[in-house]
């Protein structure tokens, strides 16, 4: 269930160290005979279904690589007696320093088009004037999800001076202690994002994906964004409503976009909004650094030990039923 190189031998050298056998996925060939005698999974992308669980009978956790556990049925799983367990804040910091690098790309005006043989000639230096760019200082930047990864966005975009708002689900939980706590001017509630995000110059998603968030920026919030603000997404596609994107992209309603995520992964390079030139797509790369790697991997496997011990992962998100 892991396609990252650099990963897939972090967990070789661990699972030696810990005496733990690890098979890994062959995608070219069919994937339910290579897990069906699985004890534990490690997953980074694949859909962990109801019928998916079934084939496993051995079962005894699911494990994701990363924080997002979208992708598995965590209720089948607990009813089953699986432990569902994530990896909440290894990545935080790969993923936040992705996020910048996103910021800087779309208000530098960067395009990929410039980067060819041509960079020398005058051609060039006529396009990059046309295409001038603009300072983060000074800016206002709205983040959705003030959680582990959306502080440390918020603490690197005030180095550069920006104004930070931000929008969560229970913000009433980050008064102690004041904002300035979490590097941000203002917080504020989910029922103020239709208020807020119309004074953002960029706004960028850091919220997981469940049914309170899927297309939470949708025709209606793209609409009251300013004509020269940016959409930043590094935490799940379906947040925002594709349709809405497309149109409000194509029709300059807003500057542009820049995602980590797809609807569809791997993106198919025919996608019409990959062929704006609004739109950046990097491909699901935010959080897989040489660091956070190592640090995923060490809460995976500490994880694996304790169930091995009859203990609860560290990192559980499921409540199952030790009587099944």
């Amino acid at each position: 269930m892991i396609q990252n190189v650099e990963f897939k031998q972090q967990v070789g050298r661990k699972a030696e160290k810990s005496n733990i056998s690890v098979e890994f996925i062959d995608y070219n060939e069919s994937l339910i005979p290579q897990v069906q005698d699985a004890d534990i999974l490690i997953n980074s992308f694949d859909k962990i279904d109801e019928s998916f669980i079934d084939s496993c009978p051995n079962l005894k956790l699911v494990q994701q690589s990363g924080i997002g556990v979208d992708g598995i049925d965590i209720d089948y799983c607990s009813r089953r007696g699986i432990y569902v367990a994530n990896v909440p804040m290894a990545n935080a910091i790969s993923v936040a320093e992705h996020t910048l690098l996103l910021m800087l790309y779309l208000v530098k005006n960067i395009k990929i088009s410039l980067f060819n043989s041509q960079a020398n000639t005058g051609s060039f230096i006529r396009r990059q004037q046309d295409r001038m760019g603009s300072e983060l200082l000074g800016k206002t930047l709205l983040i959705i999800g003030l959680g582990v990864t959306g502080i440390e966005v918020a603490k690197r975009a005030k180095a550069f001076g920006m104004k930070v708002i931000a929008v969560t689900k229970h913000p009433f939980t980050k008064t102690e202690g004041g904002d300035k706590k979490y590097f941000v001017d203002n917080l504020y509630g989910v029922d103020k994002l239709s208020e807020v995000i119309q004074r953002a110059d960029i706004t960028s998603i850091h919220t997981p994906l469940n049914r309170e968030t899927e297309n939470m920026i949708g025709s209606n919030e793209l609409n009251l964004m300013k004509q020269s603000a940016y959409l930043i997404n590094v935490a799940r596609a379906q947040v925002v409503n594709k349709d809405a994107l497309l149109k409000s992209l194509k029709e300059k309603k807003i500057a542009g976009a820049a995602f980590d995520v797809f609807w569809k992964e791997p993106a198919d390079s025919k996608d019409e909004l990959l062929q704006l030139d609004n739109f950046l797509l990097t491909p699901h790369i935010a959080g897989w650094t040489h660091e956070a790697i190592d640090s995923i991997s060490d809460i995976i496997f500490i994880n694996i030990e304790r169930v091995m011990r009859g203990q609860l992962p560290l990192t559980l998100v499921n409540k199952v039923d030790d009587n099944l």
